[in-house]
């Protein structure tokens, strides 16, 4: 896990700050109470939310006087990147919690969780346990491999034994076994209160075996009932078949005879239809030679009219109506003349114009105008005349083309309804004749079938449906017969199979009560084994594990601290059943508060970083085992202890580390530094130049890995691939 950015808002003493972090040692210096600190807690925050017991309350880190505040960290695992970010706010009541509005970003895609699920998504990311931490109050496995705030480390050191004992057995995971010590009472007391239900049970199930052979008699028993039920059945189906042969046999004559009787109703009725019918249709023939007549006789009423007009009524219609518009236009030419003849009289009169008031000088020429105006009224009245006379010609001529016309569809029609008539007397003779051919039917019939008198023949009908219903009752009660012992035969083998079914239920009893025995047994012999073994095994894992951590623990820790600590009167090792630094000074065991202040820390910041190694050791699949982050680790420490720390860390190796101090002694070897300063009560955070760059760079080193001596002269690379071991670490270039 390497951390990439952060942005904070109204964290603690931080209002608005934003900070991208590289790949590689940095130093967080500013004086005590800049907010380096905040920082820390911001991305822890970040990561698990609120954490009450590990001084993450909502209300410690909500910067007083604001209603919210904000995390928003991003980094990497291997090739995947992710951002997370959190709220705080405060509600009206004034109670601080984490808010809803809280995303996780992973391949670009951001969703929102609640609180607890942003939690499990994150240690399942960093591969911490999910069942242990998604409730805690504190994450001890991050605090102890990734950042451990000083005072808690040196609280390790001054804790009592058993505090700290407990404290790292929860960080090495050996808690788990104290948990299953602490449940073997509790499996003792399931046992114990199993052994006695299947105590209770065996002696509930009683002695099946005994039952058995009793239950197998009546089988027997019932299986030679079946036999001779079986036997009278067969009897019973023989006589049944013969019975329905009879029933067969009567219901054939019944069926023959209905079909005869069927056959001489059917033809009665027709007969009698019949009958009726040519009643009725003779009738209808006089009627219809009286209609013949009738319409014969009118239609010799209907004269024929001869038509004198070589026109259509069509042709006629068109030339009426072209005389009407001759006419109409003579009318017309008549009005104007007659206007024209009074507008001369009255000039004439007047003797001038109306118009003008001229006097007339030529007189006789309006004379001789309106004689020749008279003439040509004359002719107008002429041509009207002759064409009101041409019209009446017209319109009596189409007066009788219509009445032509209509006296011969008068006649077609009553042609047409004479042949009609005619036609349907013609089909009524053939039907009353085809009716007179049924009247001997029913004697042929009754030839037929030999029967003399029909009144007789259909008395037959009562005593042959006598007999039919005799037999079939017979039938029916042979059959009864035989249901009867079918039911019999199934209730028998229905007992069987109940009697076979409470057989094998009762050596299924047997069988479980031979398995509850075993499980007592089993049980009783785990009980025993929980009482003196398990516990002795535990024990005994539990020194192994802490025996193999403590090795390892006290290797770093001794080199760490002597590579801090060069004096020859100072010695110091882990006590294994406990993990406590033991001081020996001038061969004599000395108390942790006897010693100066750097030796308190190089202790302090061994006994961390050792913790750091085991921890990332022991958990190969966290992801946060290439991060590192020490505050405060040179409290006390001389120029000559800081120099010595650039040896730790190099073996060390960690991908990412982040060292916070209120002084810059530690800037010979770091790569960047940010600066913190407090200006109006909120942080700043500058970048600054560290000392890196100034100092000689390394010609040569030693593997972390396997302590070969490797030469880098020329090489500016960061990460070194060992050319023996072929495994790769971080060199933090800085002096040699």
């Amino acid at each position: 896990m390497l951390l990439e950015s952060v942005k904070i808002k109204n964290i603690r003493s931080i209002r608005n700050v934003s900070l991208e972090f590289p790949p590689t040692t940095m130093l967080f210096y500013g004086d005590i109470g800049s907010g380096k600190s905040s920082v820390l807690k911001g991305i822890e925050f970040a990561l698990f939310g609120v954490l009450p017991s590990a001084d993450l309350a909502g209300v410690s880190l909500l910067r007083r006087g604001e209603e919210k505040g904000s995390v928003e960290l991003t980094f990497s695992i291997d090739d995947a990147r992710y951002t997370i970010k959190r709220y705080l706010t405060r509600n009206k009541k004034g109670t601080i919690a984490q808010s809803k509005d809280s995303y996780f970003i992973e391949d670009g895609e951001k969703t929102k969780y609640a609180t607890k699920a942003m939690r499990r998504k994150i240690l399942n990311i960093l591969n911490y346990s999910v069942t242990r931490y998604e409730n805690a109050k504190k994450i001890p496995l991050f605090r102890y491999t990734v950042y451990t705030p000083q005072e808690q480390v040196k609280e390790i050191l001054n804790a009592d034994p058993e505090e700290r004992f407990e404290i790292l057995k929860e960080v090495f995971g050996i808690e788990k076994y104290e948990t299953a010590l602490k449940n073997v009472d509790i499996l003792k007391d399931y046992l114990n209160r199993k052994m006695r239900e299947f105590d209770g049970r065996i002696r509930q199930i009683g002695a099946p075996e005994t039952v058995i052979p009793q239950r197998e008699r009546e089988i027997e028993s019932k299986k030679v009932l079946i036999t001779d039920l079986e036997q009278q059945v067969q009897g019973k189906a023989e006589q049944i078949a013969k019975e329905e042969t009879e029933v067969e046999k009567l219901q054939t004559e019944i069926n023959d005879y209905t079909s005869k009787l069927n056959e001489i109703n059917r033809k009665e009725r027709e007969i009698k239809d019949a009958k009726d019918a040519k009643e009725r249709h003779s009738k209808e023939l006089e009627r219809l030679d009286q209609e013949i007549i009738g319409s014969k006789k009118e239609l010799e009423k209907i004269p024929l009219i001869k038509i004198i007009s070589k026109f259509s009524e069509q042709e006629l219609k068109q030339k009426i109506k072209e005389v009407r518009e001759k006419i109409s236009q003579h009318d017309k030419d008549k009005a104007v003349i007659n206007q024209k003849i009074e507008d001369i009289d009255d000039l004439l009169k007047k003797g001038k114009c109306s118009l003008c008031g001229q006097k007339i000088h030529e007189k006789e020429r309006f004379e001789e105008e309106k004689k020749e105006i008279l003439d040509k009224i004359e002719e107008l009245s002429t041509n009207i005349s002759n064409l009101t006379e041409k019209l009446n010609n017209f319109d009596a001529d189409i007066g009788k083309l219509r009445e032509s016309l209509q006296n011969k569809d008068k006649r077609d029609s009553m042609e047409r309804l004479i042949e009609e008539k005619k036609k349907r007397r013609t089909d009524l003779q053939k039907l009353v004749n085809e009716l007179d051919k049924d009247k001997h039917l029913i004697s042929s019939i009754l030839k037929e079938y030999d029967i003399k008198d029909l009144n007789e023949f259909k008395k037959q009908e009562q005593e042959i449906s006598r007999k039919f219903q005799d037999q079939k009752a017979k039938h029916q009660q042979v059959k009864m017969g035989k249901d009867n012992l079918d039911k019999q035969i199934l209730m028998e083998k229905k007992d069987i199979e109940h009697l076979e079914n409470t057989i094998n239920e009762l050596k299924d009893l047997i069988t479980l009560k031979k398995e509850l025995d075993e499980n007592i047994k089993y049980m009783n012999n785990l009980k025993n084994f929980s009482s003196i073994d398990f516990p002795n095994l535990i024990r005994d894992i539990e020194k192994k594990i802490l025996a193999a951590s403590a090795r390892q623990f006290n290797q770093y820790f001794k080199e760490w601290f002597k590579t801090l600590v060069d004096v020859e009167n100072i010695e110091v090792e882990i006590r294994p059943e406990d993990f406590q630094p033991i001081i020996i000074v001038n061969g004599h065991e000395s108390p942790f508060n006897d010693l100066s202040g750097g030796e308190k820390s190089a202790l302090s910041l061994a006994y961390r970083l050792s913790l750091n190694k085991i921890i990332n050791e022991r958990y190969q699949e966290i992801t946060t085992k290439d991060l590192l982050i020490l505050d405060e680790p040179t409290d006390g420490f001389s120029q000559q202890q800081i120099n010595r720390m650039q040896g730790i860390f190099t073996k060390l190796n960690m991908g990412q580390m982040i060292i916070i101090s209120h002084e810059r002694t530690l800037d010979s070897f770091v790569t960047d530094l940010f600066e913190f300063k407090k200006e109006n009560h909120e942080t700043v955070i500058g970048k600054g130049k560290s000392g890196l760059a100034s100092k000689p760079v390394f010609t040569s080193l030693n593997c972390p890995a396997c302590d070969a001596s490797l030469d880098i002269s020329g090489k500016d690379d960061k990460v070194i691939v060992c050319s023996y071991c072929k495994k790769p670490f971080l060199v933090e270039r800085g002096y040699d």
